[in-house]
């Protein structure tokens, strides 16, 4: 049967099973050195309580108070009746104590720990009752109304912790997906509402040349438009690709990589593989999104910018980081040059890569010659 105890409840009930067991063999082995009679009735009386105890142990979490009740009751006669014949048998009461605490946590254990301990101090009055014969009862329902609600207590406490803990990472994660969503938003209104307003403005310019009658200009406005508008529905497919939950929350970062490398291919002609390097795990959702939007700016880039006809995204999954490598047989271009420009728009700029890493731990490396393709890798730590 499955038990619904705390962990640190579980270990004290088996530290008084085995208490239990080992003051019931002590009482039962003084049986050899009692007469016939005595013995035998010491052997019962133990007997009847071991299989009552350890009978009704498994199944005591589900009675009601009055069988639970009863249950303790035979226990307390059978160990009363043997404590006046078999003084060994009063050394079974410090277990009986825990029992009646485990049973009844509330005032009712504590009464039956008091009505216990006097039972004991009782029944050695007709031999005379010693000073010891009082303080050791006495002290072993302290000791045993201490150790109880010491391990109530850390139960308590371990829960509240564990509590704590859950809605600590609960807001870390509400926390990262508002900050997410501000990323979001930055990223809309730099990048689709301006290439919006620009074609806008484009629109409008070219309205006022045909009017003009300026046929050739407006026709340059309007092409210049629709570049626009295609720059901005290949930032919209490449932010789609990165941004949508499931990608992250439903499959592996890998499977995210491989949609967005999809998405450019189908729209550059481009050739883009996607291999995993490693055991694939799950990290935070901060460092997947992280990896997957640096990488959808190079592979951007490598679409837009590079002239190549193939390119390789790597992710590698290492015990204490996971990187990202973005490869292609382009072009290239002079990196120092490059990272000094400020991004445009529809291109997500090196520095913005440089930014995004950082916030996280993590690196971006950029290697790059003119003539000799582009390799980016972004890693961050993880564990």
């Amino acid at each position: 049967m499955r038990s619904s105890l705390t962990p640190e409840m579980e270990t004290l009930r088996s530290g008084v099973h085995v208490l239990t067991s080992v003051l019931l063999v002590v009482a039962i082995l003084t049986s050899v050195s009692m007469p016939m009679d005595l013995a035998v009735a010491n052997l019962m009386l133990m007997s009847a309580y071991a299989a009552i105890y350890f009978g009704g142990w498994n199944f005591v979490d589900n009675w009601q108070t009055f069988p639970k009740i009863l249950w303790l009751v035979a226990l307390t006669t059978l160990w009363l009746m043997d404590a006046m014949i078999a003084p060994a048998a009063l050394y079974v009461v410090f277990s009986l104590l825990f029992l009646y605490l485990r049973v009844f946590s509330n005032w009712l254990g504590i009464i039956f720990v008091i009505f216990v301990t006097g039972a004991t101090v009782g029944v050695q009055v007709p031999a005379g009752l010693t000073f010891g014969g009082a303080m050791g009862p006495a002290v072993s329902a302290l000791v045993a109304l201490a150790v109880h609600f010491t391990y109530m207590k850390l139960a308590r406490t371990n829960a509240e912790l564990k509590a704590t803990q859950a809605q600590l990472r609960e807001s870390e994660h509400n926390a990262g997906v508002i900050a997410e969503r501000q990323r979001i938003a930055h990223e809309i209104h730099d990048t689709l509402a301006q290439g919006l307003s620009s074609i806008q403005m484009l629109l409008h310019a070219a309205d006022r040349d045909l009017e003009g009658q300026d046929i050739e200009r407006a026709q340059g406005r309007i092409e210049l438009a629709r570049k626009t508008a295609a720059d901005n529905l290949q930032e919209a497919r490449a932010m789609i690709a990165a941004l949508q939950p499931t990608a992250l929350a439903t499959t592996s970062l890998a499977g995210a990589l491989e949609r967005m490398a999809e998405g450019f291919a189908a729209s550059s002609g481009v050739e883009i593989e996607v291999e995993v390097d490693g055991e694939s795990r799950q990290i935070p959702m901060k460092q997947e999104a992280m990896l997957l939007r640096v990488a959808q700016g190079a592979v951007g880039n490598v679409a837009k910018h590079s002239g190549a006809s193939r390119a390789r995204v790597t992710i590698t999954y290492e015990q204490d980081e996971v990187r990202v490598d973005v490869v292609d047989n382009g072009r290239g271009f002079d990196v120092d040059a490059v990272q000094a420009r400020p991004a445009g728009l529809g291109h997500i700029g090196l520095t913005a890569m440089h930014r995004r890493a950082e916030e996280l731990g993590g690196t971006v490396t950029i290697e790059s010659e003119p003539g000799s393709g582009a390799a980016v890798s972004v890693s961050v730590p993880v564990g």
